[in-house]
């Protein structure tokens, strides 16, 4: 099925622990918040667009401003691709050019938000590595630089071997980062975590009605099928393997088809599979769509 394709740059402005938010005017989703931005043209970058937009809609310059990340989301029979920029400086006093009102969005705000919304904000939380720790990977090596991580995701470790066998690393090297554990462990974890990953697998067991805001939720593709599934669950991100190194029955595709890949993915996607951060694998992962790195032993 083909869809109509647009694509769009919005800019989160923060202000203190608010977002600049506006209220839409038109029909779809009338009155809800939406953050300024807007349609590319055809002749303009993301950037471009970005700087215009803000102008047309807030009335300020945009001083210094970083790329964060795309994702797409489709709509009746429009898929739209969302450029997300982090705004750190303007010039100007932000004002409505289209009489629409401003809204200060914060976690108290029960105004009706976009379907795209939290997964905007989502964004901010995931980082650029993600270590990976295993069964075959509990040595002490593993662990020394552990509270570099913002995350961490425990792969096939049920509750019982992370509190007889990982926790106490956790403590010893402390690691103030945060946990995601593996479905279907979370159903008898009985210690905090803030995040769960499907591997492949059990991709069908995930329903996206039961998602809590409390958690990110992510899974493991290897092939166009997954990554399509994936769209449809609307994951906060996956990871695509394996890239330069084989895994079990799966050869390594190679960063030409990971971009290939990365270009059907509606969410963040991250490099898994004999990646490190060590050289310039992060760089050729951003450069090939990608968002980060994840990884076991050399990330």
């Amino acid at each position: 099925m083909s869809f109509k394709k647009v694509e769009v740059s919005i800019g989160l402005i923060r202000l203190k622990s608010s977002f600049i938010c506006l209220k839409r005017l038109e029909q779809p989703y009338k009155d809800f918040i939406e953050f300024p931005g807007g349609k590319k043209k055809s002749n303009e970058t993301a950037t471009q667009c970005l700087i215009r937009e803000i102008k047309e809609e807030l009335n300020i310059k945009i001083d210094k401003f970083k790329f964060i990340a795309s994702i797409k989301h489709l709509y009746d029979n429009v898929l739209i691709t969302i450029n997300i920029f982090n705004i750190h400086e303007y010039s100007g006093r932000i004002v409505s050019n289209e009489n629409r009102d401003i809204i200060l969005f914060d976690t108290k705000c029960t105004l009706d938000k976009l379907p795209t919304h939290d997964r905007i904000l989502s964004l901010l939380t995931l980082p650029k590595l993600l270590k990976i720790i295993t069964l075959d990977n509990l040595h002490e090596d593993t662990f020394c630089n552990i509270n570099l991580y913002k995350y961490i995701r425990l792969r096939d470790i049920s509750y019982k071997i992370y509190k007889s066998h990982i926790l106490s690393k956790l403590k010893k090297f402390h690691f103030k980062g945060k946990l995601i554990i593996d479905y279907p462990y979370n159903k008898d974890w009985d210690d905090k975590y803030s995040g769960v990953h499907f591997k492949s697998c059990y991709l069908e067991q995930f329903i996206e009605r039961d998602k809590s805001k409390k958690y990110l939720y992510s899974a493991s593709c290897h092939t166009l099928n997954d990554i399509k599934t994936s769209n449809k669950k609307l994951f906060d991100f996956i990871m695509i393997s394996p890239i330069l190194r084989s895994h079990d029955n799966f050869k390594a595709i190679g960063w030409d088809k990971f971009n290939i890949l990365s270009k059907e993915s509606y969410l963040p996607t991250y490099a898994l599979g004999g990646v490190s951060s060590k050289g310039s694998d992060l760089m050729s992962c951003t450069d090939n769509q990608g968002f980060g790195l994840a990884g076991i032993s050399s990330v």
